[in-house]
């Protein structure tokens, strides 16, 4: 733990200092490469790495994680570095501190897409208004299809439209990742769109789409972090449909094999595994699910309402009210445009 919190910390130090040199780095799933970016679209930077070389070289948006670029303001790299660690509010912090002025194209769209992005994710969470994040997204992914964001920004939108029951609208731009030219993006879609399904009680369909992401033979690490994305949502359908020892049988084996530190999958299967053991009225059980995500998971908006819901009614039931309304409290106060906060106010 000390040795990770040493290397996250130099991390960040690099990624806000900047590379010495004045170059652009990308990182990847392998490593951060210096040079600098010549050109981009949807599905690839191209890249050299002296300004000696006479061929640049193409890198998949799908193996980039983020781009850091020579000359853009401190506080965007502090944002992309929050990001990376899925702290949206404090990288929206960070982003709302950048002075308006003339920068380079790549930059002017990163500041554009962080903002968006962090937007998006504390608006699914309940602490930002749909409608404005929608606003910010959209016009990214409609007006950017050159950008390596544009796939990321995409599945943005997807998610809000499902946010607010645009189910066909969401539908469309998560087919963008669908058909994109990686089999890892197609299958980020299918879950993407299984979620969606889930989401209007379609379970059939929904498990259709998990079990397609599941069966897809493609190695690497992006591939195989879906396909565990695609086992807590068919872990979620069998909620659904009223087989919770199946569900937990299913969600136990992918926490266990899930590395603690992806933070979104984990925080999704906690929230899974709560609402299995709360259906066959394991109370104890359900508490230590939710509770996981209060304490570990809590920089996951969503996911964290969703537990301190829960967590509320548990309590209420238990009649343990001190505890029940702090958690009220807390949802209410941190996220009071989620769903979670409309459903107990009901």
């Amino acid at each position: 733990m000390i040795r990770r919190c040493l290397i996250a910390t130099l991390f960040a130090w690099l990624a806000i200092c900047g590379p010495a040199g004045a170059f652009d780095s990308v990182k990847t799933e392998k490593g951060t490469v210096p040079g600098r970016v010549v050109g981009m679209d949807s599905t690839k930077v191209l890249f050299q790495k002296t300004s000696a070389d006479a061929l640049s070289k193409e890198i998949p948006v799908n193996q980039i994680q983020t781009i850091f670029f020579d000359g853009e303001p401190r506080d965007l790299r502090i944002a992309k570095t929050h990001v990376l660690g899925g702290h949206y509010a404090e990288a929206l912090a960070a982003l709302e501190r950048i002075a308006k002025e003339p920068v380079r194209v790549e930059i002017q769209q990163d500041i554009e897409f962080y903002k968006a992005l962090c937007t998006t994710k504390l608006a699914l969470g309940g602490s930002m208004k749909i409608a404005e994040a929608g606003r910010l997204m959209k016009d990214f992914a409609d007006n950017n299809p050159k950008s390596y964001h544009y796939f990321e920004a995409s599945e943005a939108v997807g998610d809000l439209l499902v946010a607010i029951a645009e189910y066909d609208q969401a539908a469309d731009y998560y087919a963008r990742l669908q058909n994109a030219p990686w089999p890892d993006f197609q299958m980020r879609g299918g879950v993407a769109l299984g979620r969606a399904l889930l989401d209007q009680e379609k379970t059939e369909q929904a498990a259709a789409a998990f079990d397609k992401v599941i069966a897809t033979e493609v190695e690497g690490d992006a591939a195989a972090r879906q396909r565990t994305a695609a086992r807590v949502g068919k872990a979620g359908v069998l909620v659904k449909i009223n087989k919770p020892d199946e569900a937990i049988k299913l969600i136990k084996k992918v926490i266990d094999e899930t590395d603690p530190e992806d933070l979104p999958i984990m925080a999704r299967a906690h929230n899974v595994l709560g609402a299995a053991e709360r259906r066959v009225g394991h109370t104890f059980e359900a508490k230590l699910a939710f509770l996981w995500v209060d304490l570990i998971y809590s920089a996951q908006p969503d996911a964290h309402a969703e537990a301190l819901a829960n967590l509320v009614q548990l309590w209420e039931d238990d009649r343990e009210m001190e505890r029940a309304n702090r958690a009220r409290e807390m949802l209410k106060n941190r996220y009071p445009d989620s769903p979670w906060t409309k459903k107990l106010e009901e």
